[in-house]
């Protein structure tokens, strides 16, 4: 008689319910791990945002600005839509002939929304020190938020920008 090698019907059925279990223990915590890096992902934008205007507004000796901007253009519109960096030549806070828009933003991904406190608050201006026009907190929230998945960005008028974890609310 062959000795024949393989799995029995049974064994197969052991293995793949085994499986299921795994997977819908992990399931959930795997939920979480994509919200994490997606909210991390977004603050690290974001501040990326800052640090690209605030090092051109040093390197240029003139004043940058970045504001939120529906159409990649012009400062319009909410944070949720996008938006730009682009050196201010008149450092009024509006793109006018003559500036130049440096860098473009879309809108963040997977229904994630971004507030400002100060309410309202269109833009933020770099000098060509490095220091801000305003101090202004992006809040970061991602959709279905739960747990301390959301950040906070505070700009100060120093020019830094501190992130911090936040419950979701």
């Amino acid at each position: 008689m062959k000795n024949e090698r393989g799995f029995t019907l049974i064994e197969l059925l052991i293995t793949m319910v085994m499986a299921g279990i795994l997977l819908a223990l992990a399931a959930p915590a795997f939920h979480s791990f994509i919200q994490n890096n997606r909210i991390t992902s977004q603050a690290n934008e974001l501040l990326t945002t800052m640090a690209i205007a605030r090092s051109e507004a040093i390197k240029r000796k003139q004043g940058i600005t970045v504001c939120s901007s529906t159409d990649g253009s012009s400062c319009s519109g909410s944070w949720n839509q996008g938006w730009i960096v682009f050196a201010d030549t008149d450092t009024d806070g509006t793109v006018d002939t003559g500036d130049t828009i440096l860098r473009v933003w879309g809108p963040l991904a997977g229904g994630s929304t971004v507030t400002t406190i100060p309410a309202g608050t269109i833009s933020s201006s770099f000098d060509r020190l490095g220091g801000a026009s305003n101090t202004v907190t992006f809040q970061l929230r991602i959709q279905d938020c739960k747990g301390d998945k959301a950040r906070d960005l505070i700009l100060r008028t120093s020019g830094s920008v501190e992130v911090t974890p936040q419950t979701c609310s």
